[in-house]
This record gives C-alpha cells, structure tokens and sequence, in this order.
C-alpha cells in the first residue's frame, strides 16, 4: 500500500511508493475529529479540527470543497508534493497553508524508499524521528484564531494518523476512542489494514515519560501554555 509506514513492510529492505495510485486518494479518508468523549465530562469541540488524506485534484462533489478552514496542515514530504501536486485552490484559497514536510529524507523521485523498521514499531517511528517537526505541528495547534483547522499527509492513515493520536491522547480522549479513530481508516484501504497493535509502542513511549503532559514536554519540547491553549480550544467548555 503506497504511503504505508506500518510494520507489514518489516522484512522488506525497502518500500516503494505508486504516485499514481496516491492521486486517486484525493478527499477520502476525511473525517472531524470533535465528538470524542474527553476528560472530566467534557468532548472534543465539532467542526474545528479536521482530518484528510492529501487535497490535491479533489473530485467537484467532494464536501471539503465547502468547509470554511482557517489553516489548512499538509504532512506530506516534499516529493510527494512535487508529485501529487499541493491542495486544490478552492480549498487553499485565504487558507493559512503549512506544510510541515515530516519524512522529507524517505522520500526520492522513485517514491518511499527508507529502510523498513522493526517490526510493529513504523508509527512510533514516525513520532521520534521527527521530534521538530511534531513540535512545530503541535506550537501550530497552540496558536490562537487557527481553527477550523485541517492536517493531513498523503493517504491519511499513518503520518496522519499518529498526529491524530497523539492530538485527542493530549485533549483526554481514551485510548479506546483513540484507536477506534485510528482504525476508521480502514474503511478506505480494506487491503491494507492498520491494527491496534501499531499504536501500543506509541503509548508505552508515552506511558514511560510519565504521561502524555511530560511527553510533549521532555520528548517533543513544548510547554504546559501550549497543551492549555490546544485544550481551551479544542474542548467544550
């Protein structure tokens, strides 16, 4: 499965991703992210964060044509950029636009070709070698007026999906929602299937730095003012 970082590739010296096959993703694997049940009562705020495979050459009929964001996140290397092509101008168009280029090394002009990993550790991977980049994606999240807001990578599975993650784990959403959320993606790529298993490195890591405050602080650099200010945003009062 192009744009796969999960541990299925694992005994492969390489993987090789088909640009063509990731331009018909285009919209799908759309999905809000409000909803979720958090801590204390409380729930995810509807309509304010969003997540998408890539949104460039969108079908007409596609509703993120009509979503009114402010800050539009593409997780997407470089290549794949240059490739698939950036966002659709209607959905880019007075969009704060950032591209946050995580995996930019894996990628060259034949695809995804990076080492595979060890096996069922792909998304943890994807956390901890790109330690910057999710502290700019998450100081990003902190700022105040950027919502509604959209990120999303090239299939909106893995990249996208360990942001995800780590996003509600942040807001108080259980792990159960967490992975549920996760796994919706599945729907779209039904050969490809992500597992639960693939996020559990990613919560022990979390788990063994004492807790998702202290991991974004002590692991990926950010300060308690930043989590209070995604968690005044992101959560009904």
């Amino acid at each position: 499965m192009a744009d796969s970082f999960d541990g299925s590739h694992a005994q492969k010296p390489e993987v090789v991703v088909d640009f063509e096959l990731l331009r018909t993703l285009a919209g799908r694997n759309f999905r809000d992210l409000g909803g979720h049940p958090a801590a204390d009562g409380r729930r995810v705020r509807r309509n304010h964060v969003y997540r998408s495979s890539h949104l460039a050459e969108l079908p007409p009929e596609s509703p993120l044509h009509s979503l009114e964001l402010r800050t539009l996140v593409t997780l997407q290397s470089r290549m794949e950029v240059k490739h698939i092509g950036p966002p659709a101008h209607t959905v880019r168009s007075g969009v704060r636009w950032e591209h946050i280029p995580i995996g930019d090394q894996w990628f060259n002009d034949r695809g995804y070709t990076r080492r595979a990993s060890e096996p069922g550790r792909a998304h943890l991977e994807l956390v901890m070698h790109f330690r910057e980049d999710w502290q700019r994606f998450f100081k990003l999240l902190a700022e105040r007026d950027v919502y509604p807001l959209l990120f999303h990578c090239s299939a909106g599975r893995d990249r996208t999906g360990v942001g995800a993650a780590m996003l509600l784990e942040v807001l108080g959403v259980g792990r159960e929602h967490i992975v549920a959320d996760f796994l919706e993606s599945n729907a779209t790529f039904p050969r490809d299937l992500l597992t639960p298993t693939q996020l559990t490195p990613v919560f022990e890591t979390i788990d063994e730095a004492g807790g998702i405050d202290a991991f974004m602080r002590e692991v990926l650099g950010l300060d308690a003012k930043h989590l209070e200010a995604i968690r005044t945003d992101l959560l009904e009062d």
